[in-house]
C-alpha cells in the first residue's frame, strides 16, 4: 500500500468522523428540543386542568397558587387521591408491558 493510498484512507475516514460527529450533535439537539416540547406540553396540560376546575385561579398570583396546593397536598382526602390515581397508572403500564410481550414487542394502534 503506498503512502497515496493510506492518505486516502486518512482522508476518508477523516471525513466519515466528522459526519458521525455532526449526526451527533443533531441527534442530541432533536432529543433536547422533543424532551422540552414534552415538558412544555405537560406544563400547558397542568395550567389548563386548573384552570378548568379552579377558574378562579386566574386572579391568583404564584405565591398564592403554591399557598394553596401546599394546603391540598397536606390534605388526607387529596393524598389517598393521588395514591389511587398512582396506583392506577402503574397497573395500566403494567397492563400495557404485558400485551407488548405477548405482542411479541411490537407497537399496538392505541396511540
Amino acid at each position: 500500500m503506498t503512502q497515496e493510498e493510506k492518505s486516502k484512507k486518512i482522508a476518508l475516514a477523516e471525513k466519515q468522523l466528522e459526519q458521525a460527529k455532526a449526526n451527533l450533535i443533531k441527534v442530541k439537539r432533536e432529543e433536547r428540543e422533543r424532551a422540552r416540547k414534552e415538558q412544555n406540553h405537560h406544563k400547558f396540560l397542568i395550567g389548563g386542568i386548573v384552570y378548568k376546575y379552579f377558574p378562579e385561579c386566574e386572579d391568583f398570583n404564584e405565591q398564592e397558587l403554591c399557598r394553596i396546593m401546599a394546603g391540598a397536598s397536606k390534605n388526607e382526602g387529596i393524598r389517598n387521591l393521588i395514591r389511587l390515581v398512582s396506583e392506577d397508572r402503574k397497573k395500566q403500564s403494567e397492563m400495557m408491558q404485558k400485551e407488548e410481550k405477548e405482542n411479541g414487542g411490537k407497537e399496538s394502534d392505541n396511540s
